[in-house]
């Protein structure tokens, strides 16, 4: 009862600290709606025609309706992961995603269902589902005027350009369907790559090869089967909750926010790096709701890579000025470098290499703390989890 108790409490704070979990199919970018690929004219033969063929699909996935089962697999040093789903999502915001348990598990399907407005996560082991209305994020705050109120997903779009060596390698039939073949290497050291597998007759995303910055192959996702535009009846995406079940309502949380406007609500100093490296914008951050765990986190992006980074004061190290540095083994693909200085904690997550993340945080000079809260075993054992329970659910 008390592993499930404080399992059940890291997933409430998982939740309520950092919801930037997105679920469902993968995209570039927001929806937004343009015609088929094979009537947009493209030559498949240019970086032009590949970065067009990107354009449509970070603009149109989310109006795509599709059923579909997907399969990720992961590469990490303690071995291999994979993960199966049954995905079916109704454009433009109705999203079910249920994963497919072990086969010596006896549990129920862990399920999130989303419709635009409030996400459901089920968790049949726990016994617990958590209820959280959906988070605007600063695509959606931030409109560009002078480009006729379209949101920054277009910067990206040019982020990426800037910052990827973009190339149409071939065509291939993948799961019944034929398929562009889109590879992204970066332009600036220590960032992975990625090849796409675009389906020719929907803007849509069939099948992605993620690379480490060493040229590893780090993660595989792909649709072993999928079927566009069928018929749905709307129940369901109805969470069907058995009576024994708690339900957990979270509260309602600001999406990302401008740096400037996150310094001026924190309750603490948040120091920023002297270091990013080459081609990383600041996207914007979000504040931790929950007062004995106070935290902010700042998300960094390429255009298709993202670096989180996560301050936490009174948590790290001593107010005596003692400074550590420690990294952790990849987990789902990503790097972490963790930093204690001053009784901050720090910490660095993301896909590039570890060599960049290090030089971030050691160019981040927090103040000193001078009246430091005592540390609770507690919230000790929660520090320590939270950032792996993230990393997980990216």
């Amino acid at each position: 009862m008390f592993k499930k108790t404080i399992a059940i409490i890291i997933l409430c704070l998982l939740i309520i600290l950092f919801p930037s979990v997105s679920y469902g199919h993968e995209s570039l970018s927001d929806p937004g709606h343009k015609p088929p690929l094979e009537n947009s004219g493209t030559d498949p033969c240019n970086a032009e025609a590949a970065l067009e063929i990107i354009e449509r699909v970070a603009e149109n996935t989310g109006n795509i309706s599709f059923k579909a089962a997907k399969t990720v697999i992961m590469w990490h040093p303690p071995g291999t992961t994979a993960c199966m789903s049954n995905i079916t999502h109704k454009a433009p915001n109705l999203t079910k995603t249920e994963y497919l348990p072990s086969s010596s598990s006896t549990c129920g399907l862990r399920t999130i269902i989303s419709d635009g407005k409030s996400t459901w996560h089920y968790e049949p082991s726990l016994e617990v589902v958590f209820h959280m209305p959906e988070i605007p994020s600063l695509h959606d705050d931030l409109k560009d005027k002078n480009e006729g109120g379209k949101p920054n997903r277009i910067k990206d779009i040019a982020l990426i350009k800037d910052n990827y060596e973009v190339s149409m390698v071939s065509t291939e039939n993948l799961i019944g369907r034929s398929a562009y073949i889109i590879e992204l290497k970066p332009r600036h050291f220590g960032n992975p790559s990625r090849k796409i597998w675009v389906d020719k007759e929907y803007p849509f995303i069939l099948k992605t090869e993620k690379y480490g910055s060493d040229g590893a192959l780090s993660s595989v996702s792909f649709y072993n089967q999928i079927e566009f535009f069928p018929f749905f009846d709307d129940d369901i995406f109805k969470l069907d909750i058995p009576s024994n079940i708690t339900k957990v309502e979270l509260p309602v949380l600001s999406g990302l926010i401008p740096l400037d406007e996150l310094n001026r609500k924190a309750d603490f100093s948040i120091p920023m790096p002297e270091f990013i490296p080459p081609g990383y914008v600041i996207e914007g951050g979000i504040l931790s709701s929950y007062k004995p765990f106070p935290a902010a986190h700042i998300r960094l992006t390429d255009g298709l890579n993202t670096i989180s980074y996560f301050v936490s004061p009174g948590t790290g190290g001593n107010n005596k000025g003692q400074d550590t540095l420690s990294t952790m083994a990849d987990m789902s693909g990503v790097n972490v470098v963790r930093r204690s200085e001053k009784g901050y904690d720090l910490t660095l997550v993301g896909e590039s290499d570890e060599s960049l993340l290090k030089k971030m945080a050691e160019s981040i000079h927090p103040p000193l703390i001078q009246n430091k809260p005592p540390r609770h075993p507690l919230v000790d054992y929660l520090s320590s989890f939270l950032y792996q329970l993230f990393l997980l659910e990216r």
